[in-house]
């Protein structure tokens, strides 16, 4: 029996964490592209066809869209509504009687509460009637997603060349797939919340209050782009069953061309519906972004301060990463110990006064010295 060294089993381990890994990767990609189906980029609606689909009361069965209609059309959603809609425009009434506000204001709100109320009223109808349209534009954009899924996993390849290559492409499609069906689930969710929620919103904005109608009036307008989510993932994957798809597809020679055009799929549906989503919900998109921000900060810190002493950390928690990489270049480049105060430079507390070890006394004021 041949003796083994440990470097050739940690190579074989590796290559087998290396394998598995990417097979686990892969799996998302292949039960993702067999799982594709137009369903997972539809929209919510009642149960029906036709007009009554969108007029009619939900059936007792067809849940939440029956709870919704009850609480949303004369339920407690509206009467709450309205009353906060009341109370918003006598608020600002109120504010007219000590000169706040001029007579041009006091009329205009006047006549938002109006139109507020009216859209409280037919908010229900008017909500399913934009999803009905968004669906029917997604049907007629969408391309049969089950046979592009499968047209994808035909050209699909086993491997690439390179192993840690195929480990990398195969995490990022993998990743992509089970992030694009979260969000997905993520805005059936949300619209849900907005059809139940959206009288109050729309009360606070036409109310005309100072700040709380502003933020209402956004919040408002972000369902939107929320409702509108799958129509540009529609349109791209289009193109991809133009290319990839039938007698006219393209021929892919190498394998990782085979192999990079199956992962862009799920990475760039991503990409666009992360990118629309950010307009519908860009208090999510800023909390991810601040995260990570604050994460390179941290490293940035811990970094400059290991390397350059404490004033670069200084410099790299206050101005951020690159302010401190470049004191720490700085201080590495011309001899600077990074262990100072921020006014110092090498010459500070030179004196020909001194102490019994030639230090500077503690009473005199050095900031001046040469």
């Amino acid at each position: 029996m041949a003796d083994l060294s440990l470097v050739d089993v940690g190579l074989r381990w590796f290559e087998d964490i290396v394998a598995t890994t990417t097979k686990w990767f892969a799996t998302l990609i292949t039960d993702g592209l067999e799982q594709f189906q137009n369903d997972i980029f539809g929209t919510p609606l009642p149960e029906g066809s036709g007009v009554e689909r969108v007029l009619g009361v939900p059936a007792a069965g067809d849940e939440p869209w029956h709870s919704i209609y009850e609480a949303v059309v004369a339920g407690e959603v509206m009467v709450f509504a309205l009353l906060i809609l009341f109370l918003s425009v006598q608020g600002r009434h109120f504010v007219r009687v000590f000169n706040v506000s001029s007579a041009y204001e006091a009329r205009q709100t006047k006549h938002s509460a109006w139109l507020g109320a009216v859209l409280v009223v037919a908010w229900y109808w008017v909500g399913v009637l934009t999803l009905y349209f968004v669906e029917g534009l997604t049907i007629g954009l969408l391309p049969d997603a089950n046979e592009l899924g499968l047209a994808l996993l035909q050209i699909l390849p086993t491997a690439v060349d390179n192993p840690i290559l195929t480990l990398i492409m195969a995490a990022l499609g993998g990743l992509a797939m089970v992030v694009l069906k979260a969000l997905l689930f993520i805005r059936e969710v949300l619209l849900y919340v907005y059809l139940y929620g959206m009288p109050f919103g729309i009360a606070f904005a036409f109310g005309n209050l100072p700040i709380l109608s502003r933020v209402a009036k956004r919040l408002c307008l972000q369902f939107i782009p929320l409702a509108a989510l799958p129509i540009p993932a529609a349109v791209l994957l289009r193109g991809y069953e133009l290319l990839f798809v039938g007698d006219l597809s393209l021929t892919l020679s190498t394998s990782f061309v085979q192999y990079f055009v199956v992962v862009s799929m799920p990475v760039l549906v991503l990409y666009v519906i992360w990118k629309t989503f950010s307009y519908a919900s860009p208090l999510t998109v800023r909390v991810l972004g601040t995260t990570t921000k604050a994460a390179a900060t941290l490293g940035a810190v811990a970094g400059a301060g290991h390397i350059a002493g404490p004033y670069a950390a200084t410099t790299a928690a206050r101005w951020g990463p690159r302010a401190g990489v470049a004191q720490a270049a700085t201080q590495r480049a011309f001899g600077g110990t990074g262990g100072g105060d921020a006014g110092e430079t090498n010459h500070d507390n030179v004196s020909d006064e001194g102490g019994e070890n030639g230090d500077v006394p503690e009473y005199r004021r050095h900031e001046n010295d040469p």
